[in-house]
C-alpha cells in the first residue's frame, strides 16, 4: 500500500418390445459411462487447512529478500522462481522442486546490453526471455541478459503514455507472451488506466476503469513545511490465469476481467458472507508528519484488506486472501508482531465465490504467494533465509 441442453428423446410405441429392451439396456450403459467419466468437483463449503514449511538452500550465497520477493516471477511450468537482486543487479534462479539456488543471471547497466541504473519491475516471458522495465521503457532480454528488443513508452502509437503517466508492472498471458498488461497512473490527477501493450506493433490500448475511481478517496498526502512530501494510497493488483487478466485492489471485493479474446473489460462485484466488502474511507486525507501518516496507515490496515487472486492451474480455481491486521506491541521493545485475522476465498474460473473460510492456522497476512501442486506457497523470511510456508486446503 504505497505511493479466479435440454435433450429429450422418445421411444415410439410402434418399436417392438425386444427392441425397446435393447434400447433401454444401451441407455443404461450410456448413463453409467457418462456418470463414471464425470469429474467430481471439490466442495469448498467446508474447508480445513494444514501447513508445512520448506527452506531454500542458498548454496552459501546471500539471497535478496529485502523486497519480500515482490520483484519475482515464476516459470510457466512452476519449476523455477526468478528473483531480482537489486543490490547485485542480477536474477536469482531458484528451483522450487529441488529447493535450491541454481544460479544467477547478471544484468548490465551500461554498454550494448545495458538497461540503465534502475529496474522498476521484471517478468518472465516463456522459458528463455525476460521483460525488464525501467522508468522510460522496457527491454526484452534472453536468458543470458542480452537485449533482444527495446521499447520506449514514448514510441508507442495511438494511446501512448503522456509525460505525466507512469507505467506500473506489466504482465503477460502464457498464451500470448508478446502482449503485456498493466496499470498506468497520472501523478497529477491520480487517475489510473489499464493498458494493453503490444510490443511487435508498438501499440497501446487504454481501458478506463471507472469503478476504481474511488481509490482516490483513500489516498493520504504528506505535506511538510507547506510542500508535498509523499503519501500513501491503495495497492492495485494484476493476476493472470491461462486466458484471463484480472484487475483488483486492496480496498474492495471487486474485479475487472479481460479475457484474451474479448475487446472490453467486464466488471464483477462480490459479496462475502464473512467479511466487509469494502474498507472504510479515511476521515482525513492530508497529514503534516510521518508519525501521523504511520498511524493512519496502521488504522487502515486494521480494517479489511484484499489480496490479489492467485490462479491454481491444477484445479482451475482462484484463491484470494483477505485479512485484518492485528498489531501486538512487544513489551519493553519498539517492534511489533502480528496476530492477523486471515480469510481465504475460493473463486471459480469466472471469479464467482464457491467457498470462503477463516484460516486460523495463519497468524500473519501472506505477502508474496503463488500456487504450485495445488498448495499455496507463501514466502517467509526465516533468519534471513528464503523459506515458504505451504498451505494445503482440504475440502469435502
Amino acid at each position: 500500500m504505497i505511493f479466479g441442453f435440454h435433450y429429450e428423446s422418445t421411444i415410439f410405441s410402434f418399436i417392438p418390445i425386444f427392441m425397446k429392451n435393447y434400447l433401454i439396456l444401451i441407455s443404461m450403459l450410456f448413463l453409467f459411462s457418462c456418470s463414471s467419466n464425470t469429474e467430481k468437483k471439490a466442495d469448498f463449503s467446508q474447508m480445513t487447512f494444514s501447513l508445512d514449511t520448506v527452506m531454500v538452500d542458498s548454496k552459501d550465497e546471500i539471497l535478496y529478500l529485502n523486497a519480500n520477493l515482490m520483484q519475482s516471477s515464476l516459470s510457466q511450468d512452476l519449476k523455477y522462481l526468478y528473483n531480482f537482486n537489486q543490490q547485485e543487479f542480477s536474477l536469482e534462479k531458484i528451483s522450487l522442486d529441488a529447493l535450491e539456488l541454481q544460479g544467477k543471471i547478471k544484468l548490465e547497466k551500461e554498454g550494448p546490453n545495458g538497461i540503465g541504473d534502475y529496474v522498476s519491475n521484471f517478468n518472465l516471458l516463456g522459458d528463455d526471455r525476460f521483460l525488464v522495465q525501467g522508468f522510460s521503457g522496457l527491454f526484452i532480454l534472453d536468458s543470458l541478459g542480452k537485449i533482444l528488443k527495446k521499447l520506449e513508452y514514448s514510441s508507442l502509437g495511438e494511446g501512448s503514455l503522456s509525460p505525466d503517466d507512469f507505467m506500473m508492472r506489466l504482465f503477460s498471458l502464457p498464451s500470448d507472451p508478446d502482449t503485456h498488461y498493466g496499470f498506468s497512473v497520472d501523478w497529477e490527477s491520480n487517475n489510473y488506466v489499464f493498458n494493453k501493450v503490444e510490443i511487435e506493433n508498438n501499440e497501446n490500448t487504454r481501458f478506463e476503469i471507472p469503478e476504481f475511481d474511488k481509490l482516490k478517496e483513500y489516498r493520504i498526502e504528506l505535506v511538510m513545511n507547506g510542500s508535498p512530501a509523499g503519501g500513501m494510497g491503495p495497492s492495485l493488483f494484476i493476476s493472470t490465469s491461462m486466458d484471463k487478466v484480472v484487475l483488483s485492489n486492496e480496498i474492495a471485493n471487486e474485479f475487472y476481467v479481460l479475457a484474451n479474446d474479448e475487446p472490453t473489460l467486464k466488471y464483477i462485484s462480490l459479496l462475502s458472507s464473512l467479511t466487509p466488502n469494502r474498507k472504510k474511507e479515511n476521515s482525513i486525507n492530508q497529514v503534516e508528519s510521518i508519525e501521523a501518516l504511520s498511524e493512519l496507515y496502521k488504522k487502515s490496515q486494521e480494517d479489511i484488506n484484499f489480496s490479489k487472486p492467485v490462479w491454481d492451474n491444477k484445479n482451475r480455481i482462484f484463491y484470494r486472501f483477505s485479512f485484518f491486521k492485528r498489531f501486538l506491541e512487544i513489551e519493553n521493545e519498539g517492534d511489533q508482531e502480528s496476530n492477523d485475522e486471515v480469510y481465504l476465498t475460493i473463486l471459480d474460473e469466472n471469479l464467482q465465490i464457491i467457498g470462503e473460510s477463516k484460516v486460523p492456522e495463519l497468524k500473519r497476512a501472506p505477502t508474496t504467494h503463488f500456487v504450485k501442486d495445488g498448495k499455496i506457497w507463501i514466502f517467509e523470511n526465516i533468519d534471513d533465509e528464503m523459506a515458504f510456508v505451504r498451505l494445503s486446503i482440504n475440502s469435502n
